[in-house]
């Protein structure tokens, strides 16, 4: 997926992976279950003007997660 969100004030074009939330699956049949997942993104690519900025954010990669997270449930 690709978005262009405002991070510290500049304009970045992110590439990312994005898996929804899974609820929890207590028992199926077989016994078994699933504990579930979180939403969640991961981050392939942050540029300004062509430039990768991807090793950059590394520290901050859950607050840009989250801008992006936000910026979807905005939509």
């Amino acid at each position: 997926m690709e978005l262009t969100i405002n991070y510290k004030g500049v304009e970045f074009d992110v590439e990312f992976d994005y898996q929804p939330f899974e609820k929890q699956v207590l028992y199926y049949k077989d016994g078994s279950g699933y504990p579930g997942s979180p939403e969640m993104v991961e981050i392939t690519e942050f540029k300004h003007k062509e430039t990768s900025f991807l090793e950059w954010i590394e520290d901050a990669e859950n607050e840009v997660s989250e801008i992006i997270l936000e910026k979807m449930h905005n939509y």
